[in-house]
């Protein structure tokens, strides 16, 4: 007896479900890296936020960091990398992180959108007490990457190492 094939419904619903989002990765000379403090809740996070239905990640990437900074982004995107990411609870999603420009602390503006309340630009280790161990090790990862010039593809905020 021939198994009956699923219609594209069925086939749709039977598919994992994922969302994507999209960072930009600002640093200066010294590598020290832009975070944004979020009103919403006590974390410092990278610019950016969630892909939008019929936006591409880095369409996503530049809205976000005009709202949230008012900074528009107007070279060609360069991915750094993705971080496959699995919130206890939630749907897992993408981050696309993608090189942002290298910015000077002293001509560097930043206006601040409603969802933040302070930003900071500074080494991974000043950081580390304000985001924990955890998210300074996928800074580390984040500024390894941008010295090498190499892909980065991390599992919840971890390295995958071939």
């Amino acid at each position: 007896m021939a198994a009956q094939q699923l219609t594209y419904a069925e086939w749709l619903d039977s598919m994992a479900r994922s969302t994507s989002a999209a960072a930009v990765v600002f640093h200066d000379a010294d590598l020290r890296l832009l975070l944004l403090h979020a009103t919403y809740e006590d974390s410092w996070q990278l610019p950016g936020g969630t892909v939008e239905h019929g936006q591409d990640p880095w369409q996503a990437a530049v809205r976000e960091v005009f709202e949230e900074i008012g900074h528009r982004l107007s070279d060609a995107p360069r991915l750094l990398g993705v971080d496959w990411y699995r919130p206890d609870g939630l749907d897992p999603y993408a981050q696309f992180l993608f090189r942002g420009p290298r910015i000077d602390h002293e001509t560097f503006s930043v206006t601040l959108s409603d969802e933040h309340d302070a930003w900071g630009l500074h080494t991974v280790e000043e950081w580390e007490p304000l985001i924990g161990p955890a998210q300074a090790a996928r800074l580390r990862l984040v500024r390894e990457t941008l010295l090498s010039g190499e892909a980065l593809y991390l599992q919840d905020g971890a390295a995958v190492r071939s």
